[in-house]
């Protein structure tokens, strides 16, 4: 509604200020200056009622400063032609705004066998091209089109950020030529474990049901001695290559085994921590010759305690010319101390369940779980439950590997 910033003079000042006060006019940011006068912020709205109190008081205002959305509509009264020219301004940045001047195909990872002008040739015959509306444009069916004109795809997403159109792929990635194809191995053991069943379509096989294997022990040789059979549970003798007289095959089977694996997990009774409050402040500055400038935003943060996170963007002008002046924004997020009492069950739940996720993280997708252990781990006073999982799990152990 606009406000002013006035100067205060005479030798009733004080009285000036309760008179304002019992008035019911809003004063604010009272500050005493060097000669002697008072600063001070009011309302327009009771500038007029300032006069009463300053004859009554016996002192003097005067209005240094004009602040607020009055005085900017009367400004540009008197200058019709800029107040135009802005509206105009910032009518035409809002259209061009609705633009897309660029197109841009991307991929995380390196592309092979597609070309990213084809692409954006298949995208514009849909509408998608630099220089037309983004609200004319239909994303989700080009991301159809294009997954059902190019092969060579597994996934399409396009979108807009502000003037630039993305198109995101993902190449198809051909599997590679199996080991197996590679000449003659042996199946070997991929981790420690015990044999629980063992199916030899190629080769010699090393081991039986109940051994206990160590990684990579072979479990299926490739390599067989003529007129020579291994018992089970021996490795066949590998004698050199130069001497070796026997047939070499690429060994095949399927060898499952017992796999332990072992997870920790510890939880205090009480938890003391810090987390986010969810208030966030932003800086922006401009260093330029180990100069900071802050032109937004509070110098330090204003929490008592916080996380900032900084930012540093370097300007350019153009494509070619770097200037010596960087962007640095700063995010403070505020943090709050909690603490929080689990109790004596509270925390063995809470210890056992980061044990077995901890445990789970290493069981492969194809693995069977078939037991779980939750033993106890003891420790030093009562203040922190300790918990050690351990899960039992069978599973495919052969990996194949050449022989060299």
């Amino acid at each position: 509604m606009g406000y002013v910033v006035i100067y205060i003079k005479g030798a009733g000042v004080e009285r000036f200020i309760n008179f304002a006060v019992l008035g019911g006019i809003h004063i604010w940011d009272i500050s005493w200056k060097d000669d002697g006068t008072v600063q001070a912020k009011v309302q327009l709205s009771y500038v007029k009622a300032l006069r009463h109190v300053a004859r009554k008081s016996r002192c003097r205002f005067r209005i240094v400063r004009r602040r607020g959305l009055p005085f900017k509509i009367k400004y540009f009264q008197k200058r019709k032609m800029l107040a135009f020219g802005a509206v105009m301004f910032i009518v035409t940045l809002y259209v061009l705004s609705t633009f897309a001047f660029f197109v841009e195909v991307t991929s995380q990872k390196p592309v092979k066998n597609i070309n990213p002008q084809m692409i954006k040739r298949l995208a514009a015959e849909q509408g998608i091209f630099a220089g037309r509306p983004k609200w004319m444009m239909d994303f989700k069916g080009t991301e159809k089109y294009l997954i059902t004109r190019v092969p060579q795809l597994s996934w399409v997403a396009i979108r807009a950020k502000g003037t630039k159109i993305e198109i995101e792929i993902v190449e198809k990635v051909a599997p590679e030529p199996g080991e197996k194809n590679k000449g003659p191995g042996n199946i070997v053991a991929l981790k420690d474990g015990v044999i629980t069943q063992i199916l030899v379509m190629k080769g010699q096989p090393c081991v039986e049901p109940g051994d206990t294997v160590s990684r990579g022990q072979v479990l299926i040789s490739g390599a067989i001695l003529p007129n020579e059979e291994s018992l089970p549970g021996q490795e066949p003798a590998q004698p050199p290559p130069s001497s070796f007289s026997g047939e070499k095959v690429q060994a095949d089977g399927i060898v499952r085994a017992r796999v332990w694996y072992r997870g920790y997990g510890e939880c205090p009774v009480v938890e003391y921590g810090k987390r986010n409050t969810g208030k966030i402040t932003h800086a922006l500055s401009l260093k330029w010759q180990q100069k900071n400038v802050v032109i937004w935003g509070p110098k330090v943060s204003p929490y008592k305690l916080s996380i900032d996170d900084t930012k540093t963007q370097k300007l350019n002008w153009g494509r070619s010319i770097k200037l010596p002046v960087e962007l640095i924004i700063v995010t403070y997020r505020e943090q709050e101390t909690y603490q929080k009492n689990w109790g004596t069950e509270g925390a063995w739940q809470r210890a056992v369940k980061i044990a077995l996720a901890s445990a789970k993280r290493q069981v492969p997708s194809q693995a069977v779980i078939t037991d779980q252990e939750i033993r106890p781990v003891e420790g030093n006073g009562s203040r922190l439950k300790r918990a050690c999982v351990i899960l039992e799990t069978e599973e495919d152990i052969g990996k194949f590997l050449p022989i060299e």
